[in-house]
């Protein structure tokens, strides 16, 4: 009979490598970020790519898909695993539609920062670390799955406000198929940690490599808590007026943030070309949310700044927009999910080997 308490070399590696690469996610900070690209999907693109947005925008928020690996990770029945899933989903609903839709949002590293402690809440849970080391029973953890999405939710807003226009026409439409394209991206996520997981709760050192997990899922969830602290101590040593300004052809969108990254309404602006050439000024006003829309001449730089000039920034129109639109790139997230899966092989191979001896 083995001792289940001990693990051999090979696992023990895997086992390693998973802490590691949880503890060292949060090093990949700006791919949560809305890119260029994301922004003119949401602005110019059709419906699949508003869907495929909040989808890649999911698969790419580590901290989420941290905190539903955490959910996951004593989950075996189907039922538990709908029911907290379910939970999480509804809270994120909730407040990604509401608070988009209102225009509600708040500072996004004060928010993910929030998101950061429901990281190492959820290891500190899976450690039971109430009763072991408070001497209390956890909160109910269907009710905290619930409140967490809610948390959740509400950075999926601030992000998708950062590249919706406050008066589009379409902003409802979008919104909806924004989180219908999150809710693909989660299921597609759940099922491979699923498979994952299950693989190796069948090995006899589960318990071992299941300790290690989520004290890395604590060291992730305060990785990132310092990383959103330091960037919105960062942010707020920076100018009183910032822009925030994509291209794509022959537009350009905007939005004029403060210091805290809200948008700055009846905010007037002076854009004018950087050549000389037959192109004219335009003076602009932002809208309720900071936000403004110019139309210039392809290839053409232009100087956009406050009418006081006290703040300025420089944009190049271009086409080449629909070059990278639909471009083939393999994201971070693609090999997070191959590395898990082929975490598989050597779980199912130290579990044949501990068959025998079992017998």
């Amino acid at each position: 009979m083995t001792d289940s308490s001990r693990i051999p070399p090979p696992a023990l590696r895997w086992v390693l490598m998973t802490g590691i690469t949880l503890a060292l996610l949060p090093l990949a900070g700006q791919a949560h970020d809305m890119t260029e690209t994301a922004r003119e999907r949401m602005a110019s693109g059709g419906y699949l790519e508003v869907m495929w947005t909040g989808a890649e925008h999911m698969l790419s928020g580590y901290d989420h898909l941290l905190f539903l690996l955490g959910v996951m990770f004593f989950l075996n029945r189907f039922v538990d695993i709908l029911k907290f899933v379910t939970a999480f989903t509804v809270g994120h609903t909730i407040t990604l539609i509401a608070a988009t839709y209102a225009g509600i949002t708040a500072n996004h590293y004060l928010i993910d920062a929030v998101i950061a402690v429901t990281v190492a809440y959820k290891g500190f849970e899976n450690l039971n670390g109430f009763r072991r080391w408070l001497g209390i029973n956890a909160p109910n953890l269907l009710l905290m799955v619930f409140i967490f999405g809610l948390i959740h939710g509400f950075g999926l807003s601030a992000r998708l406000q950062a590249v919706t226009l406050a008066d589009d026409p379409a902003l409802f439409s979008k919104i909806l198929l924004f989180n219908v394209g999150v809710e693909f991206g989660q299921i597609a996520a759940l099922m491979v940690m699923a498979f994952a997981i299950r693989a190796w709760q069948q090995v006899s050192g589960w318990h071992l490599f299941s300790r290690i997990a989520n004290m890395g899922l604590i060291a992730a969830g305060v990785g990132l808590l310092i990383f959103q602290l330091y960037g919105f101590a960062e942010e707020r040593s920076a100018p009183d007026i910032n822009f925030n300004v994509f291209s794509d052809r022959e537009q350009m969108m905007g939005q004029v943030l403060d210091s805290d990254g809200n948008g700055l309404a009846d905010i007037r602006l002076l854009i004018e070309p950087m050549a000389a050439s037959n192109t004219q000024s335009a003076r602009l006003t932002t809208d309720s949310q900071g936000w403004f829309v110019f139309s210039g001449q392809i290839d053409q730089t232009y100087r956009v700044q406050t009418a006081d000039g006290n703040a300025s920034t420089e944009v190049t129109l271009g086409s080449v927009a629909d070059a990278h639109l639909h471009e083939l790139h393999i994201p971070f997230y693609v090999y997070v999910g191959i590395l898990l899966l082929l975490s598989v092989i050597p779980a199912n191979a130290l579990r044949r080997r501990q068959l025998p001896a079992q017998h």
